[in-house]
């Protein structure tokens, strides 16, 4: 869950959706998304047992409203899908959910993976996003990400504020494969195929009052044009300073290669996105026509409800820069 609102921003935040929040359908806090056929799956934070179909969008390049014609929340019988970050679907066909409070991966019948403790949520930081790449045999290559950055200051423990309440933390991805059907997997993080602390880039200056980025979500991505297939991540980043009031400035994707490196340029959003999104909180990313083009999903603010908006990647970009040889998996 992210800091973008005060605590004051966020009563006022619900005091406006509180009238339209009897709709079963409202999207408030979108956290996720996903496509699945002709519509997309998204996840909000604050729909508790339940996540939503909207229709896709008819073409890229366009802001979608979530909460339109078509939309339908669609519950889920689970005491325990909580605090929904993220959402993609295993190569079996299940849908799975990633519960921040929870560190777990989720479905609709419980639990499919459980994290251990070091993905622990902290001063509302903790595991934002998860993207599946599926393998032979319905095999599901899971990715997860723990997304780092500055703690929200008012949520960390006061005996704790000295020592790291301004204090930017990284970001880091765990990777695992889940078999066929398999659910009610604990996963310690030595037991993991691999463990990457993420590159982030570093904004000039001094912490807490340089920007520094946190990472809401992640898609695998097949490097273009290698005579092997080479795997590594597109990511979403946000950055944000630390002072009393936070300064939400960059918000762009990245490649990175299987090792957590930085690949090529990053793409800033804002030479893309209506003016009136530019600075909105993105948090939910996906393919939505593999290796060409994304989705985005954005949280609700008091004057601006969610939107959907798709992405054409600029081909010069995607081609573009070093490759990720020598990092595949």
């Amino acid at each position: 869950m992210s800091s973008y609102h005060s605590w004051l921003g966020r009563v006022l935040l619900l005091a406006y959706w509180a009238p339209l929040a009897a709709q079963p359908q409202l999207v408030i806090e979108a956290s996720g998304v996903t496509r699945r056929g002709d519509s997309l799956l998204v996840v909000d934070d604050s729909a508790i047992g339940a996540y939503f179909r909207v229709p896709v969008p008819p073409k890229s390049g366009m802001l979608m409203p979530l909460n339109r014609q078509g939309t339908q929340r669609m519950n889920l019988v689970n005491a325990v899908a909580v605090d929904l970050e993220g959402i993609d679907s295993l190569a079996d066909g299940r849908i799975a959910f990633l519960s921040e409070r929870m560190r777990s991966l989720i479905g609709r019948s419980g639990i499919i993976v459980e994290y251990e403790g070091d993905l622990s949520e902290f001063a509302k930081r903790g595991l934002e996003g998860v993207a599946v790449r599926p393998l032979a045999g319905a095999v599901s290559r899971i990715a997860i990400v723990w997304e780092g950055g500055y703690p929200d200051y008012p949520s960390v423990p006061a005996l704790l504020r000295g020592p790291l309440g301004r204090k930017s933390m990284p970001a880091r991805v765990v990777i695992h494969d889940l078999q066929p059907r398999e659910r009610g997997k604990r996963l310690r993080l030595r037991d993991a195929l691999q463990t990457v602390e993420l590159d982030l880039p570093v904004m000039p200056g001094v912490e807490p009052d340089a920007q520094r980025f946190r990472v809401p979500d992640l898609v695998w991505y097949l490097w273009p044009g290698s005579e092997q297939p080479e795997w590594g991540f597109l990511m979403l980043m946000s950055s944000q300073n630390s002072v009393e009031k936070p300064h939400y400035m960059h918000h762009w994707l990245q490649r990175f290669n299987m090792s957590g490196k930085r690949i090529g340029d990053p793409l800033d959003l804002a030479e893309f996105l209506p003016p009136k999104v530019s600075a909105a909180n993105w948090e939910g990313l996906s393919w939505f026509e593999p290796g060409k083009s994304v989705v985005m999903v954005h949280e609700g603010e008091r004057d601006l409800p969610p939107n959907a908006f798709v992405l054409e990647l600029p081909a010069s970009w995607r081609f573009g820069g070093a490759t990720a040889s020598g990092n595949s998996r």
